[in-house]
C-alpha cells in the first residue's frame, strides 16, 4: 500500500558486540538530531529509531490502534536502515500517512519485540502502538491566541495540585455527567455546587479562590488503568509512564482515537488559561511501568536503566526501577520530552517526581532548554535523598543550589507543622507539640538549610502523598479508632488547619496546597490512595458549605499574600530584613517583615503571630526596631485577608490558642488602602452558617426525638407490663387448650 526508502544498509553487523557493551560506550553513538519518532507530511513520513544494539529493525503500520477494534487492520511492513555512525534505524514511508498506527519490531540478540515508539506523540488505546499524527489538527479553535500564565518569579505562584479524576468525578462538582473525570470537566466554567447554588465549583471555583496554577497529577500516558475500561472504578493516580509524549486516553471521551486524546487535554489547558490559570504538569520521569518490558529496554536493552554492580535493577524511588538521567540517549530524551510538552501543550511549569533520581547536569540542561520558550516557566520538584551512584551528582536539596529556578519540597515544614508523614499520631507545631525553631526555619523558606534564596523552595503542608491534613490531623488529636471522625466537622481540628494555613501563605518560597485541604479534604484516614476507589479520591464540593469558613480563611490568606510583596520575594532580601521574636517559648513563634519598596499602595511593617499552644492563649508584647505601637488586626483565628479585623495600639496583642494573628502597621494600612473582593468568603461564611444552624436543628431533632421516645417508651413499657401479663395468661391458657386437645386427639 505505501511505497518505502531506506538506507542501503539494513543490518547491523556491530550488533551483537554493542548489545554487550557497557552503557558509556553507547553513548559514543548518541544521536543529536531533533527527528527521532515519526515526522510528518502529507507528502511522506519519516520514522526514525535509536537502537545500536538492535541486528534488524522492522516498521509495521497499523489501521487501528489494537486488533480487537472495528476496522482492524495490517497495512504492511517494511525494514529499516541503520547508520552505523549514529546507531538509528530510519525508514521513509511515501504517501499521506495521517492517523496510521505503527510500531517497531526489534532484534535484540535472539529476541524480537514489538515496541511503541519511545517518541511516540500520538497513541491508540491502552498505547501499545505509535499513531501518525498530524498535530496542527489536534488544536482546538483559538488555539493560536491562547496564552501562558506565568509568574515573574515562581514565589508568586500559588499552586493547587489535583488528580484530573478526583476534580470532578463527584456529581455535586456539577460538572455534566459526559465530562466527569475528563479533561473536558475544567472546560466547563459555570458550575455550581447543587445545594448551595451561589457557591461556584471547579474552574470558577479556582478563580474566585485565586491560585494562580493548578498542579495536575500525571496526565501522559500510564500504564496502571485499562483505557478500554475508561469510567469504571479502576483509579490509579497515573505515576507508572507508559508512553511519556502522549496524554493518558482515560481522561479522553474517546481512548481509541490518539487525535482525542489531544484535542482534549488542549481544551482543558485553553480553558484555564482563559481564566488566568497556569497548568503544571506533573512528570515521572525516574521510572517506568514495566522495566523489563518496557518500551525502553526492549527497545535498547539496559541502556536506558541503572544496575547495581551484581547486575540487579536500581530502585530507590520505591516505585519501579531507576531510569539513567546520566546516560546520553536518555538525558536528551528527558530534555526533548519536556520540550515538547512544554511549545506544543503551552505548559506554564513542570513537578519532577523524585527529581533527586535526576543528575544536576540534565536539570541543568532542562531548565536551558525551556529558557529558550520562556525564562518564566516553572521548575520544581522532589529532591529527597533517595540514594547514592558513584560519579553521579543527584539534584537532591543539597544540591539545589546548584541549579537556577529550579526548586525543591521543603518536607522540613510540613512535618515540623503537622508531625512526620511517616507517623500516623505524631503531631506537630500545630497540635501543640511545640518546634518553633523548626517551624521558623521554614518560615525562612530554608535558607538556613538548603536554599540559597526563597526561589529554591516549595512550601507546603500537604500534597497527594500520604494523608491529606485534616485527616492527619484528626489522627493525632482524636485518634483513629472511629473512622467516621475524618469526615466530621471538629472545631478544634478546624482551628489547626486554619493556624497550618497561616504559616503556609506567610512563609517564604513558593506555596502549593492539596486540591480540598482548603474545605477539609477527607480520604477517611488513607495514606496512600494511588489506587483506592474513585469514590474515596475525589473530592467533596459539598465541604465547601460545611466547612465554607475554611475555606473562606484560605481565599483571605491568598489575598494577604498577594497584597503584600515581602511574602512572595525571591530574594533574600526580605528574610535579611526580617525580625525574628526570640523571647517566645517553643509553642509561640512571632516574625516583623518590613517592605523595602512600601509606597502608596503597599503596607510597610507587618507582624506575624502564631500561637500553637492548644491549652492557653498569649498576650505578646510588639517591640523591636522601627516598630510602631499601633496595629490594624488582619488575620486572627476566625477570619483572614486584608480587611481591619480590630486595631492594637499599646503594643500588646493577644493571640488565642491554637490561632495566627497578623497585624499590618496603622499607618501604611490607612494609606494604602489595600482591598480584595470579599464575594466568595461572604457566600462561604454564609453557607458554613446555614450549615451549621441546620445540623444543629438536626441534632437538636434528634435529642427531640430521643426524649419523645423515651417518654413513649415508658407509656409503652407500662402498656407493655399489662399487655405482656395478658400475653403470658392467654400463652398459658393457650397452651392448657393446645394440650387439651392433643390429649383429646390422641
Amino acid at each position: 500500500m505505501f511505497k518505502f526508502s531506506m538506507p542501503d544498509c539494513t543490518l547491523n553487523i556491530n550488533a551483537a558486540e554493542n548489545l554487550e557493551r557497557a552503557s558509556e560506550e553507547l553513548d559514543k553513538l548518541a544521536y543529536d538530531g531533533n527527528d527521532l519518532g515519526s515526522v510528518y507530511t502529507p507528502e511522506s513520513t519519516s520514522f526514525k529509531v535509536w537502537s545500536p544494539t538492535a541486528s534488524e529493525v522492522t516498521l509495521n503500520l497499523y489501521r487501528t490502534g489494537s486488533d480487537a477494534e472495528e476496522g482492524a487492520e495490517n497495512l504492511g511492513s517494511s525494514p529499516m536502515g541503520y547508520d552505523e555512525t549514529n546507531g538509528v534505524w530510519s525508514v521513509t514511508a511515501e504517501g499521506d500517512l495521517k492517523n496510521v498506527y505503527y510500531t517497531y519490531s526489534v532484534k535484540n540478540g535472539d529476541k524480537v519485540s514489538e515496541v511503541t515508539d519511545i517518541y511516540a506523540k500520538a497513541v491508540g488505546v491502552n498505547g501499545d502502538r505509535g499513531m501518525v499524527v498530524e498535530l496542527k489538527e489536534t488544536n482546538p479553535d483559538g488555539w493560536s491566541e491562547d496564552k501562558r500564565v506565568l509568574p515573574e518569579h515562581q514565589t508568586e505562584a500559588v499552586v493547587w495540585e489535583v488528580h484530573v479524576r478526583d476534580f470532578s468525578e463527584n456529581s455535586n462538582s456539577g460538572v455534566s455527567e459526559v465530562h466527569r473525570g475528563k479533561y473536558l470537566a475544567f472546560t466547563e466554567l459555570e458550575t455550581v455546587l447543587p445545594e448551595f447554588p451561589d457557591i461556584p465549583t471547579g474552574v470558577q471555583y479556582l478563580k474566585s479562590l485565586g491560585v494562580t496554577h493548578v498542579h495536575i497529577n500525571p496526565m501522559y500516558d500510564f500504564g496502571s488503568v485499562d483505557e478500554t475500561k475508561a469510567g469504571s472504578d479502576e483509579y490509579n493516580w497515573g505515576y507508572d509512564p507508559k508512553n511519556y509524549n502522549a496524554p493518558e486516553g482515560s481522561y479522553s471521551t474517546n481512548p481509541y482515537d490518539g487525535n482525542v486524546r489531544i484535542n482534549e487535554l488542549k481544551q482543558m489547558i485553553q480553558a484555564l488559561h482563559s481564566q488566568g490559570l497556569g497548568v503544571i504538569m506533573d512528570v515521572v520521569y525516574n521510572h517506568t511501568y514495566e522495566s523489563e518490558d518496557s518500551f525502553f529496554n526492549l527497545t535498547v536493552p539496559k541502556y536506558y536503566y541503572r544496575f547495581n554492580n551484581d547486575g540487579s535493577w536500581m530502585t530507590h524511588s520505591f516505585c519501579g526501577d531507576d531510569t539513567a538521567s546520566e546516560r546520553a540517549m536518555y538525558s536528551k530524551f528527558m530534555v526533548d520530552s519536556v520540550y515538547y510538552w512544554a511549545s506544543e501543550y503551552h505548559l506554564d511549569g513542570f513537578r519532577f517526581d523524585i527529581m533527586s533520581l535526576h543528575d544536576v547536569d540534565t536539570m541543568r540542561k532542562i531548565r536551558e532548554k525551556l529558557d529558550t520558550i520562556d525564562s518564566r516557566i516553572m521548575i520544581y520538584g522532589e529532591a529527597w535523598d533517595m540514594g547514592k551512584v558513584e560519579g553521579i551528582e543527584f539534584a537532591t536539596q543539597k544540591n539545589i543550589s546548584k541549579l537556577e529556578r529550579v526548586a525543591a519540597f521543603n518536607d522540613g515544614i510540613r512535618d515540623s507543622l503537622k508531625g512526620s508523614v511517616f507517623v500516623t499520631d505524631e503531631k506537630g507545631f500545630i497540635q501543640g507539640a511545640g518546634g518553633s525553631e523548626k517551624v521558623t526555619a521554614g518560615i525562612l523558606g530554608a535558607t538556613g538549610e538548603w536554599a540559597d534564596t526563597p526561589e529554591s523552595t516549595v512550601t507546603f503542608i500537604s500534597c497527594h502523598d500520604n494523608m491529606t491534613l485534616y485527616d492527619k490531623l484528626v489522627a493525632t488529636v482524636l485518634g483513629t479508632e472511629d473512622s467516621s471522625l475524618y469526615r466530621k466537622r471538629n472545631e478544634k481540628v478546624v482551628a489547626m488547619n486554619k493556624l497550618g494555613a497561616a504559616i503556609i501563605f506567610t512563609s517564604q518560597g513558593m506555596p502549593l496546597i492539596l486540591a480540598g485541604e482548603e474545605m477539609a479534604r477527607s480520604k477517611d484516614g488513607e495514606h496512600n490512595s494511588y489506587k483506592s476507589s474513585p469514590e474515596l479520591n475525589m473530592i467533596d464540593w459539598n465541604n465547601l458549605a460545611q466547612f465554607g469558613d475554611l475555606t473562606a480563611y484560605y481565599k483571605g490568606l491568598i489575598d494577604l499574600r498577594k497584597c503584600y510583596a515581602p511574602f512572595s520575594d525571591s530574594t533574600n532580601t526580605t528574610i535579611n530584613n526580617m525580625q525574628v521574636f526570640e523571647d517566645t517559648d517553643d509553642y509561640t513563634i512571632a516574625v516583623a517583615y518590613c517592605n523595602p519598596v512600601a509606597d502608596d499602595t503597599q503596607w510597610d511593617k507587618v507582624v506575624c503571630v502564631f500561637n500553637g499552644d492548644t491549652e492557653k492563649d498569649i498576650e505578646l508584647e510588639i517591640q523591636g526596631e522601627d516598630l510602631p505601637e499601633s496595629w490594624v488586626v488582619v488575620v486572627n483565628s476566625e477570619k483572614a485577608g486584608v480587611e481591619s479585623l480590630g486595631c492594637v495600639d499599646n503594643s500588646k496583642v493577644l493571640v488565642p490558642k491554637s490561632s495566627a494573628v497578623v497585624l499590618v502597621d496603622k499607618e501604611s494600612f490607612d494609606k494604602a488602602a489595600v482591598k480584595a473582593d470579599t464575594k466568595l468568603k461572604d457566600v462561604l461564611c454564609d453557607a458554613a452558617s446555614k450549615f451549621a444552624e441546620k445540623n444543629t436543628k438536626a441534632i437538636v431533632k434528634v435529642e427531640e426525638d430521643k426524649s419523645k421516645n423515651k417518654r413513649k417508651h415508658k407509656i409503652l413499657r407500662t402498656a407493655g407490663i399489662i399487655a405482656g401479663s395478658v400475653a403470658v395468661a392467654a400463652t398459658i391458657a393457650g397452651v392448657a387448650v393446645v394440650r387439651s386437645r392433643r390429649k383429646n386427639k390422641k
